[in-house]
């Protein structure tokens, strides 16, 4: 029922899709204007990489579509490395300065616009109502500020994780292991990611809908999804599995949609998740309801001392 309620809500809050997407072209347009004192020296190592593996050749439709994976994935993964060295020779403060714009800054913009969706989307929820974007941005700085802060750092562990294990499966040679590749690839990246949602997925609602400080919400929004955890991350890990085979059938290309979409779904069902858990009646669109079970009747005897 959650992925079908969260979809169902995608839906019918598409317009905050639009919004998410402005601002993260926003958000793109902030970052590359940082860079722009280091432009020279990052084109330069970027085109070098780029001849140097011919990657052109993956940027079309169905990336891989009549290749070999492993081929494609190593070479994507010797790129990016041959880039980094090549960039980090020529001028190392810029290489640092890219990687604090891309791993740190980035995110934590974006992680300020996944709250202010979570903050329309709990207006619409819990009353129907509509929110504007940016006033709901602003209005929600002081909150969101220190939300996208510390949820960065928290993640960047798992995100280096991920990395790794992206970087460790194209480093494996064996050919019997090139005929099991495609389904690695879709789901170690899927059940990486899923955990690391089912760990975070409750702290913006819990700030939202408690009304609490950032550490305190974290503690919190971990005790209302680890009620139905097992459902949450089931959930989470088919919405993960079914963006990565759209990606790889469709091409490299189609992350400019599949991006901007998957982002605020998965704001919504944080939220669907976070109400379910704790057995709070929302709305799914203009006319619908939704009534889960009350939160009794989800907390065992053992959890009943973790009651919010």
């Amino acid at each position: 029922m959650m992925f079908k309620n969260s979809f169902r809500l995608f839906c019918a809050s598409f317009d905050k899709v639009w919004k998410y997407l402005l601002y993260q072209i926003l958000c793109w347009g902030i970052i590359f204007a940082l860079l722009v004192p280091f432009y020279q020296v990052f084109y330069s190592s970027l085109v070098e990489a780029w001849e140097a593996h011919n990657l052109a050749e993956y940027f079309v439709s169905g990336t891989f579509y009549g290749l070999n994976v492993a081929t494609a994935l190593t070479n994507i993964a010797n790129a990016i490395l041959i880039f980094v060295n090549i960039l980090f020779l020529a001028n190392p403060f810029a290489c640092i300065y890219l990687m604090i714009m891309l791993f740190i800054v980035k995110p934590i913009l974006s992680n300020i616009g996944k709250y202010t969706i979570c903050e329309m989307v709990y207006g619409y929820m819990s009353a129907s109502a509509k929110k504007s974007f940016t006033g709901t941005l602003l209005g929600t700085l002081n909150k969101s500020l220190p939300y996208a802060c510390l949820k960065t750092l928290y993640a960047l562990p798992f995100d280096a994780v991920l990395l790794l294990a992206l970087y460790g499966i194209t480093r494996i040679e064996a050919t019997a292991f090139m005929y099991a590749l495609p389904f690695v690839v879709v789901l170690i990246p899927a059940l990486l990611l899923v955990f690391r949602e089912t760990c975070l997925a409750g702290w913006a609602p819990a700030m939202i809908v408690f009304d609490k400080n950032v550490f305190s919400s974290f503690r919190k929004g971990k005790i209302v999804i680890f009620r139905r955890g097992l459902r949450v991350f089931s959930t989470a890990f088919a919405i993960f599995v079914l963006a990565v085979i759209l990606f790889m059938v469709l091409g490299l290309y189609s992350l400019i949609i599949l991006v901007p979409c998957l982002c605020p779904l998965f704001d919504i069902f944080e939220m669907i998740a976070f109400f379910s858990s704790q057995g709070m009646r929302f709305y799914v669109d203009a006319d619908t309801i939704k009534v889960p079970k009350k939160l009794e009747e989800v907390d065992t005897i053992k959890k009943a001392k973790f009651l919010l």
